[in-house]
């Protein structure tokens, strides 16, 4: 064991310290330096918060900025492709003007042949044409007088004969005859027949009725295709009733003559009279006819 020290022979007591250091003032200067300290780290964390602040800000505006860089990358990009995309186009464009006009150099070459070709199909086409022409002005002409000539013969059945022509309500063909009568040349005389799907005629009126004589007259008509032939008939068939009807008329006149001047005692002897010469079927003068 080592030996204790020996005691201080010169040591102060301790109430004699306040007499070397100023207590008071040591206080002070910790306060104050306290104080600064505080201030200090006041005004750090003030300045690392404005920081933050600006920091934040700034990384705010930064993202902003890059959200925005984002966006028009996306947009100059999609100008790239629409740019490609029209150049492309235009491209195929200019290669088909090329090729275009690459034919149409090839067509020049073949045009004064191809013009010379077309001349002489025009030419050709022209002469065809005016002989063309006038075949059809011949035709019409033809045709013209065809026409003419049907209705002069019209105009003559019309006016010569009195006949006109109707078409019915059932399609058929109706004859209407003046000039028939010669007592009375406005009376009309009916004939009506229409066509029949498996070929010629069928009689569908006659005023007034002929009976089986217009029948023979059409079955004849069908026969030889000749509804002309029937026509002039069946004229010649309404002549031969007025007739009919002529004589009838002037045997009751005659009749009713007898009886009128019939006297009521026995008639003496009397002489034949003259023999006359006939009356006509038509109790008229032969002035007095229409032809047919």
């Amino acid at each position: 064991m080592s030996a204790a020290p020996p005691a201080m022979s010169n040591a102060r007591p301790l109430d004699d310290v306040s007499n070397i250091i100023d207590l008071d003032a040591l206080h002070k200067e910790l306060e104050q330096a306290r104080s600064n300290v505080e201030m200090w780290m006041a005004r750090r964390e003030l300045s690392m918060k404005e920081q933050v602040a600006v920091h934040k800000t700034n990384m705010a505006v930064a993202e902003e900025e890059y959200v925005s860089l984002v966006e028009r990358e996306k947009d100059l990009a999609t100008a790239a492709e629409e740019l490609a995309r029209r150049q492309e186009y235009q491209q195929a464009e200019l290669d088909a003007l090329q090729e275009e006009a690459a034919q149409a150099k090839e067509l020049g070459e073949d045009l004064p042949q191809q013009l010379q070709v077309l001349r002489e199909q025009v030419t050709t086409e022209k002469d065809e044409l005016e002989r063309e022409s006038t075949k059809v002005t011949g035709d019409e002409m033809v045709k013209a007088q065809m026409l003419q000539a049907h209705l002069s013969a019209v105009d003559l059945y019309r006016t010569r004969l009195g006949l006109r022509f109707e078409i019915g309500d059932a399609e058929e063909l109706r004859f209407f005859y003046r000039h028939v009568d010669p007592a009375d040349h406005e009376r009309e005389f009916m004939v009506a027949v229409r066509v029949v799907d498996a070929g010629g005629y069928e009689l569908m009126d006659c005023d007034p009725d002929m009976g089986d004589a217009a029948q023979r007259l059409l079955a004849e008509c069908n026969r030889t295709d000749n509804l002309s032939g029937f026509v002039r008939g069946v004229r010649k068939l309404f002549r031969a009733s007025v007739a009919e009807e002529e004589v009838a008329a002037a045997a009751a006149a005659l009749r009713e003559k007898a009886k009128v001047s019939a006297p009521s005692y026995a008639p003496a002897d009397e002489p034949e009279p003259e023999p006359v010469a006939p009356r006509t079927p038509f109790n008229t003068r032969p002035d007095d006819m229409v032809p047919l």
